[in-house]
């Protein structure tokens, strides 16, 4: 793989990057309330549609839930 590309951890298929790493972090941090470098799990990057599929907005019990793991 490229280094300007990743593979989503859901559907499988592979992507070009199309924001920083940085960004993505922070958007992460924004929406479970922790630096992804500071979880307690693996971090794993998804697409945007798969990401719209399971918006953490639609699920708010499971991004609290998430919130206690990380």
């Amino acid at each position: 793989m490229k280094k300007n590309e990743y593979k989503c951890e859901h559907c499988g298929n592979v992507y070009q990057k199309g924001r920083s790493d940085e960004e993505a972090k922070a958007e992460a941090k924004e929406i479970f309330g922790k630096n992804p470098d500071d979880w307690n799990d693996e971090q794993v990057v998804i697409c945007d549609d798969c990401f719209n599929q399971m918006n953490p907005k639609d699920y708010p019990d499971l991004v609290a839930r998430a919130k206690e793991v990380i």
